[in-house]
């Protein structure tokens, strides 16, 4: 079972295998997948700091079970309750979540957007997994930090999990509120059809 340790750094890397392939593929075909540069406000940049702060000691941890060793204090890092079914259900759902992310590059097609500008809206994607879900991206993400809490249940990664779930759903709905102002009654229509989440 100790390689169920290595799926939550597996998934990561393929998750942004992926994201990096769909858009080489796009760029490729002339299409702008990353938002204008705004200029930041001092707010915004220590948000940035304390985020790629906070990711990079993420990431450090997701890596532990290579190096076997972990920069955080041995509090933060315990396993609070350990077990096989523990990390079975967190290695499927990272494999839920790779599942669905990919789904949804696939069915993005040329609408993959990084970032949200106005003039590089792309098209409304209402169809495939968007029909499920208006938000599968969001959602891969949310099922992906969910599996690396179960498997690596530590004050750390459900701290982080539990940050990274509501960064995410602000997220979404500062998205919404550029969709609704972007698109109006298309995107009203389909709130209306598909759930936020399922």
């Amino acid at each position: 079972m100790e390689f169920l340790n290595y799926f939550p750094l597996i998934g990561f890397l393929l998750m942004m295998a992926f994201v990096a392939a769909r858009v080489y593929i796009l760029t490729q075909k002339q299409i702008r997948v990353m938002a204008a540069a705004n200029p930041k406000k001092p707010l915004q940049i220590l948000r940035y700091l304390i985020f790629t702060f906070l990711f990079l000691l993420w990431f450090l941890e997701l890596c532990q079970p290579v190096f076997s060793f972990s920069i955080l204090p041995e509090l933060l890092t315990r396993i609070l309750i350990s077990g096989a079914v523990l990390k079975t259900a967190g290695a499927m759902l990272i494999t839920l979540a790779l599942v669905l992310w990919v789904l949804t590059l696939v069915h993005f097609k040329t609408s993959l957007r990084l970032g949200l500008d106005v003039t590089n809206r792309g098209k409304l994607i209402t169809t495939g997994i968007f029909s499920v879900s208006r938000n599968p991206f969001f959602l891969s993400l949310d099922l992906y930090f969910f599996g690396v809490a179960l498997v690596f249940p530590n004050v750390f990664m459900i701290a982080f999990t539990l940050a990274a779930l509501v960064g995410i759903h602000f997220s979404i709905l500062k998205e919404e509120r550029f969709l609704l102002q972007n698109y109006g009654e298309e995107y009203q229509n389909y709130q209306q059809k598909t759930g936020r989440y399922f």
